[in-house]
């Protein structure tokens, strides 16, 4: 078996190619979530990922959670035989490297929102409600869990919103760039 270890510092350079190489789509009223098998993807040493895989995971059925560490060694290897739909909240290399994967692999991309930390605030790229995370500091992650899931079942306004949260520190183990995403891949439950 082939071990891969990916550095986050050599595809930083190339996030916004995969992304544009996915061909991202709007979210499509289809069939919701409910009746998909459900994969999460943590990145265990994120704090934002662990509070967003933990709030989604409670808040709904998921089939599997794939934790990978930093060097993200575990996504591709993880990924190869995943069906159904395929959600993280993670460093932008992971999405991007998971997103990359699947679309090779057929997979639709549901939604990719973005997630930067400056200036003591988190500011978010997303098509959920307006305002939705301002008055929230460093929970954000439990809102586009629920936010996400509604998307992803076709509950979603589909309306582009910038926002930015409370005032709050970076936690010390956060990479400050994160995306939150969902890929369709193949078996749909009945």
């Amino acid at each position: 078996m082939m071990t891969w270890n990916v550095k986050r510092r050599e595809l930083l350079g190339v996030g916004a190619l995969g992304v544009a190489a996915a061909g991202l789509v709007g979210l499509p009223d289809s069939t919701s979530a409910q009746n998909r098998s459900i994969t999460l993807v943590e990145e265990s040493a994120i704090p934002e990922s662990k509070l967003f895989t933990s709030a989604f995971a409670d808040a709904g059925v998921v089939s599997r959670i794939v934790r990978v560490d930093y060097s993200l060694s575990g996504l591709l290897y993880a990924l190869q035989n995943s069906s159904g739909l395929i959600v993280g909240l993670t460093s932008d290399p992971a999405a991007m490297i998971a997103g990359q994967l699947l679309v090779e692999r057929g997979a639709n991309p549901r939604l990719v929102w973005k997630h930067h930390y400056r200036s003591g605030r988190w500011h978010h790229e997303t098509e959920s409600a307006p305002r939705l995370l301002e008055n929230v500091a460093l929970a954000w992650p439990v809102a586009i869990a629920h936010e996400v899931r509604d998307a992803i079942g076709g509950k979603s306004s589909h309306r582009s919103n910038r926002c930015y949260s409370d005032s709050c520190a970076l936690a010390p183990s956060s990479p400050g760039m994160l995306v939150s995403w969902a890929y369709e891949i193949g078996d749909i439950l009945s």
